[in-house]
């Protein structure tokens, strides 16, 4: 299938306007359009169409509707986010804080705590990508001070991924028993 050609905004709203949908105010739709592309708000008026082959849409279909459903989500992410933000911090936190206390600063490096060690081997390579690539001034002062020693774990799992620490939970069962 050959590509597409490039549209100019106008070109974009010539378009929408050819397949039925409405627009109150074109001017603002052009400057919407030149901030949020068209395939970005694709998504949000894609059940405003009546006939997702040809794109025509829904009779009383506005641009503005399209832009209505495109900021409540992005206000519905940034409170999402937030609040997974602090979920987040807060499992670090218990993380690096009890298992510390309970094994010392390095529990992470011990496979007899995790269930499985070929998984733990995984994940251990994946905290220390995560922490060379991190650009955290206290991890670029351990890196230099301490090129050869291990981070302890309130610096390495601050800055590893949630996914990251996510799995490391996971495989954490040994000392749920």
């Amino acid at each position: 299938m050959a590509n597409k050609p490039a549209y100019t905004i106008a070109d974009q709203i010539q378009l929408l306007k050819s397949r039925g949908l409405l627009f109150r105010d074109e001017t603002q739709a052009t400057h919407w359009l030149k901030n949020i592309s068209y395939y970005r708000l694709k998504g949000y008026w894609w059940d405003m169409q009546a006939d997702r082959v040809t794109h025509q849409f829904n009779p009383d279909s506005y641009f503005e509707d399209v832009i209505d459903r495109y900021n409540f989500d992005r206000h519905l992410r940034l409170i999402l986010f937030d609040s997974i933000e602090r979920i987040e911090i807060a499992l670090r936190t218990k993380m690096i804080y009890h298992l510390s206390l309970v094994y010392g600063g390095l529990w992470y490096l011990n496979p007899s705590l995790f269930a499985d060690p070929i998984k733990h081997s995984q994940h251990l390579v994946d905290l220390k990508t995560e922490f060379n690539r991190s650009q955290e001034i206290f991890i670029k002062d351990q890196r230099k001070r301490y090129p050869t020693t291990n981070a302890d774990a309130w610096k390495i799992v601050e800055v590893a991924s949630f996914g990251t620490i996510s799995d490391i939970q996971d495989l954490l069962l040994k000392i749920r028993e």
